[in-house]
Parts: C-alpha cells; structure tokens; sequence
C-alpha cells in the first residue's frame, strides 16, 4: 500500500482499467449498436442478449482483478505492460512506475475482489487528465481489504481502454508526481 492512513490508501489511484479487444471494435460497435437498438424492445431478445454478454462483459473484470492480484505480488514490471499508453506517458519510464507506483504494505492484503457492474460506453471523458476515449468499459468492483487486524470494503469505478490484444488500463501516477513524456 502506499504511506499515508489505512483509509486514505487506496485514494492513491491504484487502478484503472482498460476494455474492449482489438482494433476492429473501435469500427464495429456504432455499427452493431445501430442494428441491435431497435431489437431490444423484445424481451426473449434482451434474455438472449443478456446470455451472450456476460462473458464478453467480464472479460474486463478479469482484467482489472489480474492487475490487482500483480498489484499485490509486487510484479510492477507485469504491471506496465497493462497500462494503457496515455499512463505509460505519464509514468515517464517502465523503470518509474516499478519504482514509484505504491506498493501494498507487509501486513495487508485484498481478501476478497468481486465484480459490481460491467458497462461499455460509447464515450467516457476523464477530467483529471483532460481526455476523452471512445469505447471505454466501466467496472465498478468491491474490494475487502486487511490491513493488521482491520477489515475494510470499498467500492472502486475503473475505466479501461481498448487496445490490439485486450485492454489497458489507466493507472496514472498520483497527481503530485505526474509526469509528461520521458
């Protein structure tokens, strides 16, 4: 974990996550979506639709529960390879991030990591970087957290990015330490 308070730990910006697989959902969704709407006044269609999606929907959730469980492990340099390129930018260097991104204390660790809600969007503008994404996934997910003998659940909304092979998240450094190109 990073220094600070047990309850201001995870203000450190942990994660954020990236979603879709591939280029050719960037192209294919608008696409698909326009053909899909209209269908969606069926029932029997949004049970079908319903079955279909939740494996597509928590591919993003897997991803965001592996790069926590690295997170954890202390495997920073796994970690990079997950970040979204805007992140990367940000971190400076590989090297940077395994240095500096905030490591989870001797005595913690995540007891438990469920998924709350998987949704793709169209568009997602992040403010604190002053950037927009199309095609964005949003995973809300729980965490259960013990950090000597206390136990702590919270909530946590990630955003994750499409990117050639799966997804990328956005895990920025915290804002004191930001940095812009290399």
């Amino acid at each position: 974990m990073c220094g600070g308070s047990v309850e201001n730990v995870w203000a450190c910006q942990l994660s954020t996550f990236c979603i879709q697989s591939g280029d050719i959902t960037l192209y294919l969704a608008p696409m698909v979506k326009s053909f899909i709407q209209p269908l969606g006044r069926w029932p029997r269609f949004n049970a079908l639709l319903a079955r279909l999606a939740g494996p597509v929907l928590a591919w993003p959730a897997h991803f965001e529960m592996q790069f926590m469980k690295l997170h954890a492990e202390g495997k920073f340099a796994e970690m990079w390879e997950m970040l979204a390129e805007d992140a990367q930018r940000a971190w400076g260097w590989r090297e940077t991030f395994i240095r500096e991104m905030p490591r989870f204390e001797p005595d913690s660790e995540i007891l438990d990591m469920r998924v709350m809600s998987v949704a793709l969007l169209d568009w997602w503008t992040d403010h604190a970087h002053d950037r927009t994404y199309e095609n964005v996934a949003r995973v809300v997910m729980r965490y259960r957290i013990r950090h000597d003998q206390h136990h702590w659940t919270f909530d946590r909304q990630v955003h994750l990015l499409p990117a050639a092979g799966g997804w990328r998240t956005l895990c920025y450094p915290s804002r004191d330490r930001d940095r812009v190109g290399h």
